[in-house]
């Protein structure tokens, strides 16, 4: 039954997912698109050698500000969009007929969602860097051997920021179920969802994680210039140190984990109370 449930979620809402995937994907795709068909890839970069190919690899991790402070308003949507439907025309008492439980269905959609959003941040923070080295090594000024450490430790920096992104798009989907459920109507629900996420981005977001979770030590800049009508890649300063990107610290790994683990059993709650959903 259960995986007839999933499936059924699938079947349902996979377009709403494969959206939410190009929406996270787009910054990069966008950017790999432009480059590579243009003169930029093909052409030395200004300044881009072995010994400098630090400062373009760590444009890569700028997805990481995206992922933390515009994503999840789409995540709160996407929440929305996979929740209100079926509570508002009604058709989720045709799935309390078949044999499984509100709390067990809700938590079924909750992991689908969470799996979902999880894959999209892993796709979107590890490819960012490995199209921007692919873009590096086209350029014929950066070579593999010599450039490799630097890239494995932006790897690695991009693994931890998943980390630290999945937790706060985890955070904006369980948050934004949950109004989904107790609202019931989908325009109210996205609405305050939005006004909640948006808040707590402008108000929390560094100080919940902490400014020195994602200090990188460099002062790097970038700057796109024309000559000649061509595009070229400028980035100033020195390069921020790869270790010391999105370190992790323990309390609010856990105050994280501990408020996602809140909203979803929030959400399956709201979902057993019979009254909520008549």
């Amino acid at each position: 039954m259960i995986r007839a449930m999933f499936w059924k979620e699938w079947r349902e809402h996979w377009v709403k997912y494969a959206i939410y995937w190009l929406l996270l994907n787009f910054p990069i795709l966008f950017v790999a698109v432009i480059l590579g068909s243009g003169m930029a890839a093909k052409n030395p970069l200004t300044d881009l050698s072995n010994a400098t190919a630090m400062k373009y690899l760590q444009l890569s991790l700028g997805e990481s500000w995206a992922l933390m402070v515009l994503f999840p308003i789409f995540t709160g949507g996407l929440a929305v969009a996979t929740f209100s439907p079926e509570i508002e025309n009604g058709s989720l008492f045709f799935i309390y007929e078949q044999a499984v439980s509100r709390g067990r269905y809700a938590a079924m959609k909750l992991l689908n969602g969470g799996f979902h959003i999880v894959l999209a941040v892993c796709f979107a923070m590890l490819a960012a860097p490995a199209a921007v080295y692919a873009m590096l090594l086209a350029s014929g000024k950066v070579t593999a051997a010599a450039a490799g450490a630097e890239f494995a430790s932006v790897i690695a920096a991009a693994g931890r920021s998943v980390v630290w992104c999945s937790l706060i798009s985890l955070m904006a989907f369980t948050f934004s179920a949950g109004l989904s459920v107790l609202l019931r109507r989908w325009w109210l629900a996205g609405a305050c969802a939005a006004a909640a996420i948006i808040a707590f981005i402008n108000d929390k977001t560094t100080d919940f994680f902490t400014l020195d979770s994602w200090a990188g030590g460099g002062t790097s800049s970038a700057s796109v210039q024309f000559n000649q009508g061509k595009p070229w890649l400028l980035v100033t300063g020195t390069p921020m140190h790869a270790a010391d990107w999105a370190r992790f610290h323990p309390l609010p790994l856990l105050t994280a984990a501990l408020a996602v683990a809140v909203f979803a059993t929030a959400t399956a709650l709201a979902y057993r109370r019979r009254e909520v959903m008549q």
